[in-house]
């Protein structure tokens, strides 16, 4: 699926709803394919899934999520909020950022990066695989913390910027 081109003249971040699920769900597909392509993932979420976890995230309202918006169109998305590991329980973790493809390079992972709080110590899990997304976290004070593991689909590295 195929989203229109990123202009990004007229950027909002805002709190996302629950009726800007079903582009969350796109933005999210064409991103996560983009960094993953290649990869045989045999456990790859359906854009169903992807529904039912984005409708469950904000009814419950554990943490924020939300989306740049250019022109009416959703170019991107953060989630974050308490973190869930238990080594890091009372700080934050960035549970997902993804930004439409055709608009990377553009600021819009650095505008929602900006929405965690800068005095919080957080976290984030991202893949080993992907230096792209290891090199912007890098570049916004993240260092790996030595935390390893099998995420979803792929090895994944656990990044923490410390405050203070």
């Amino acid at each position: 699926m195929l989203l229109p081109s990123c202009h990004t003249g007229h950027m909002l971040i805002r709190p996302a709803s629950m009726a800007d699920v079903p582009a969350i769900v796109d933005v999210h597909i064409v991103a996560w394919d983009a960094v993953k392509g290649g990869l045989d993932v045999s456990t790859r979420r359906t854009p169903e899934e992807r529904t039912d976890v984005w409708t469950t995230f904000l009814e419950r309202g554990e943490g924020a999520l939300l989306i740049a918006e250019d022109h009416g169109a959703v170019r991107g998305f953060i989630a974050f909020g308490p973190s869930r590991d238990a080594d890091r329980h009372g700080e934050m973790e960035v549970y997902t950022l993804y930004v439409d493809p055709p608009c990377w390079d553009r600021g819009i992972g650095s505008a929602l990066m900006a929405e965690v709080p800068a005095e919080a110590t957080v976290s984030l899990w991202v893949s080993e695989l992907n230096s792209r997304a290891r090199e912007f976290y890098q570049s916004r004070g993240f260092t790996p913390d030595g935390a390893r593991e099998m995420g979803h689909h792929v090895p994944v590295i656990r990044l923490v910027r410390t405050q203070g």
